[in-house]
């Protein structure tokens, strides 16, 4: 479908809509909205408060529904550069603490073509690397002190430089500090119980080690992706790029107040071998945690968040995206793929409403996105309980520990169909002051973890590719 604006392929002139937006947070979700909404005419100034656009870490998911963003840029290259450095991942081999099999899973809605489980810092390169070619203004090194708004524009102030556009798009992650200046919501973390360890190096690191060798044995095929379950802890390790890099992560029980909560602190791995040490599959696993270089693990604590009132300042020219807005649980392994459809879906909002309508335009896009995060959070919530339990002997399907769930209304959801679909219904929800009912959710509002892709799913109409 072409749009009034756009040409047949879905891409307006640079700066036809004569909209400016800042975009302040450049991850997945800022680099996302600046991508599409200079593809949707908007004249776009990012800004990041990092030196370099980079992400620590070890691997995260994107599936379907936020592949289907990304594929549709520059012909597909960009896709082609994030297969080249995929996962290469057939099957995900879930264990209990003594290391016997107890599931196998065909990883459905990651193959290539579809999407992609990968290295966080070499996605957002990937991402700023085409906002680059696109002429986007992508600043670094720049910290947001202020913002402010009116009637007719908002801005910020980064270095002591007051920038002025029609809009803000705060993006600045799950410790935001836009949060409370536009919700007005100042603390919304919580504890949940548990913290993780994260990883990822190397695997010539390995050479050599005959206990580590099971986790790199045929990777030249295919990347391992492993889960070991237990009660209270989680263990996770896999293998890139065939092979040549190790990824673990470790989620355990934890209300120390001396773990960190943002995860950029660095940890000393012998810490999460304890966790481990009365595990029969202990020695299976102890040689990858051992090997693993000083300075590469991160501890923090697994935080949760209520749902916000609301994401849109109170005059309507700034909104909130990504974990800024609605931080996941790694439970949901949705945190990526709802920053691209914020992204996505932010940028089509602003070109429907048009200069003249913004806040019409941000609170459209709050009312479209509100019910599907919100369930989401609480479905990663309803996860990481059964992980905790890890009752393998559970009657009901539902209370088996799983950290694969791919419910057929998330991976199947085309964010940027529906928004046009579904804006001029919304957009009269919110001038009117009326409900609005979601599409992109189940009818029954429920989030079931076995409800998978390849299943009939019970979304509303949201069901079809």
């Amino acid at each position: 479908m072409t749009h009034i604006g756009l040409g047949a392929d879905g891409v307006a002139k640079p700066h036809s809509s004569g909209i400016q937006v800042i975009i302040v947070g450049l991850g997945l979700a800022g680099l996302t909205a600046a991508i599409e909404c200079h593809r949707k005419g908007h004249t776009v100034i990012g800004l990041e408060k990092a030196a370099q656009p980079t992400h620590l870490g070890d691997i995260l998911s994107i599936g379907r529904n936020g592949s289907v963003v990304i594929h549709k840029w520059d012909n597909g290259s960009v896709a082609k550069s994030l297969d080249s450095i995929r996962c290469d991942i057939d099957l995900i081999t879930v264990y209990d603490e003594a290391g016997e099999v107890k599931d196998q899973k065909e990883m459905d809605g990651y193959r290539p073509g579809e999407g992609w489980v990968i290295n966080r810092s070499d996605t957002v390169r990937a991402l700023y690397d085409y906002g680059r070619r696109l002429g986007i203004d992508l600043r670094f090194g720049l910290p947001v002190t202020e913002y402010w708004e009116d009637e007719q524009q908002a801005g910020v102030i980064a270095a002591g430089e007051r920038i002025t556009a029609d809009c803000v798009i705060a993006s600045d992650g799950i410790h935001s500090n836009a949060r409370p200046i536009i919700s007005g919501a100042h603390a919304i973390l919580r504890k949940t119980g548990s913290a993780i360890y994260r990883c990822g190096y190397p695997s010539e690191v390995l050479r050599g080690c005959a206990e580590a060798e099971w986790l790199l044995r045929n990777t030249e095929n295919h990347d391992q992706l492993n889960h070991f379950i237990g009660k209270d802890i989680t263990m996770l390790m896999g293998t890139g790029r065939h092979g040549k890099d190790v990824y673990w992560g470790c989620m355990h029980k934890s209300f120390h107040d001396d773990v960190s909560e943002p995860w950029l602190q660095p940890s000393d791995v012998t810490n999460a071998l304890k966790y481990i040490e009365h595990w029969p599959a202990k020695d299976k696993l102890a040689a990858i945690i051992e090997k693993t270089p000083q300075g590469k693990c991160f501890d923090h604590l697994v935080m949760a968040a209520d749902p916000l009132t609301r994401w849109v300042s109170e005059k309507g020219r700034m909104i909130l995206i990504g974990d800024a807005a609605h931080p996941f649980l790694p439970t949901t392994g949705q945190g990526a793929n709802q920053a691209i459809e914020d992204g996505a879906v932010v940028a089509i909002c602003l070109e429907l409403a048009g200069k003249q309508r913004i806040p019409l335009g941000l609170r459209v896009m709050q009312k479209l996105r509100y019910d599907r995060v919100s369930l989401i959070q609480d479905g990663g919530l309803k996860m990481l309980a059964s992980l905790q339990k890890a009752n393998w002997k559970a009657e009901s399907k539902e209370d088996v520990p799983t950290m694969v769930a791919r419910p057929f209304w998330i991976f199947s959801h085309d964010c940027e169909r529906d928004t046009y679909q579904e804006f001029g219904k919304a957009a009269n929800a919110v001038l009117n002051e009326t409900e609005y009912t979601a599409t992109n959710i189940p009818s029954d509002g429920l989030f079931r973890i076995i409800d998978e892709e390849g299943q009939k799913g019970t979304a509303g109409g949201d069901s079809k590719m």
